[in-house]
């Protein structure tokens, strides 16, 4: 295990120092966008550390700086919020870990399969990655796998700074998708994944650009759109063609079939080799615990966004039975 990071004890006896790996460009932008100066940064990793080490059921999590910085940088260096996203996060890979937790054996079948490609990054700097959903075996691959291949993906990406600063753009395809591709998201499962959109991402995420929507599946789309946040909501764009695709997109980053010169072949062998790279980074995911069962007299009553209410429910149950008929 590489020595940057100095491991899962919630009160080391030392913490490591920052050592900025972001060009001039990106500092800038970091101060800019996320107010983020020396000393806001040294004030914010001290007071986050200290939530962490004072927080009863937290019992093990890293808290080297690269990977505090993405829970702070995601909130604009509010460190309250920080604390929030970070709680939430902990929560949610300790209670929901069938949807988060690192399974070594499910890597080369999603290589093979080429569903998930890391392609960027863009003219902006931001990480590009390209999903192409229909290309998934709805037969054999649950929700859950396809939450943990999400998971993997930002786990092997997102201690890297300049995306922490500038961001995540992902192209989602639809061709040959199939009703069966929506269908096994049953209300539980569509919950997860809104809440871990809307609450626990710890990426920014500043375009979702999708394609080759097929109009059954429209109607699903749309309700899981109303639960986001409004801002999120501004950030995804349907294209109808390639043509509009390429114009709302860097061209330098798209895979060939996009039209652009990248074969996914390259694409894939790039991400299977940083997955390789960062292994036992990725797998220290496993090893975080956070134990709600213990007393938090300090607790907020943190509610969790996204698909909560009977309304809503209905809501989307009412979707899949009209996808059922159409």
């Amino acid at each position: 295990m590489s020595s940057a990071f100095p491991g899962m004890d919630k009160k080391p006896l030392s913490y490591d120092q920052y050592e900025s790996t972001l060009d001039a460009k990106d500092l800038r932008k970091a101060e800019e966008e996320l107010h983020e100066t020396d000393n806001t940064r040294e004030s914010a990793l001290a007071q986050i550390r200290e939530f962490i080490a004072k927080h009863p059921q937290i019992i093990r999590c890293r808290t080297d700086c690269i990977f505090l910085l993405k829970f702070l940088r995601v909130r604009k260096f509010n460190v309250q919020a920080a604390c929030e996203i970070l709680e939430a996060w902990l929560m949610a890979i300790s209670i929901e870990a069938e949807f988060y937790e690192v399974r070594l054996n499910e890597w080369d079948k999603h290589f093979v399969s080429q569903v998930v490609l890391p392609v960027g990054p863009d003219d902006k700097g931001r990480m590009v990655v390209v999903c192409r959903y229909g290309v998934l075996d709805s037969r054999t691959v649950t929700p859950e796998e396809q939450i943990r291949l999400l998971s993997l993906v930002l786990q092997t990406f997102f201690d890297v700074e300049t995306y922490q600063v500038n961001g995540m753009v992902v192209l989602m395809d639809f061709q040959a998708t199939t009703v069966a591709h929506f269908t096994m998201w049953t209300v539980p499962k569509l919950k997860t994944l809104i809440t871990a959109i809307n609450d626990i991402l710890t990426i920014r995420l500043k375009e979702v650009h999708l394609i080759n929507l097929p109009k059954f599946a429209k109607v699903v789309v749309d309700i899981c759109m109303t639960f986001m946040k409004p801002k999120l909501q501004k950030r995804i764009k349907f294209h109808k063609s390639l043509e509009e695709l390429r114009a709302a997109v860097d061209n330098s980053v798209l895979p060939t079939i996009y039209g652009g010169q990248l074969s996914l072949d390259e694409a894939n062998d790039r991400f299977r080799k940083r997955v390789e790279q960062e292994r036992d980074r990725i797998l220290l995911l496993n090893e975080f615990v956070f134990d709600p069962t213990i007393p938090n007299p300090n607790a907020t009553n943190y509610n969790r966004s996204g698909l909560h209410s009977e309304i809503a429910n209905e809501a989307v149950i009412g979707s899949f039975r009209k996808l059922n008929v159409d």
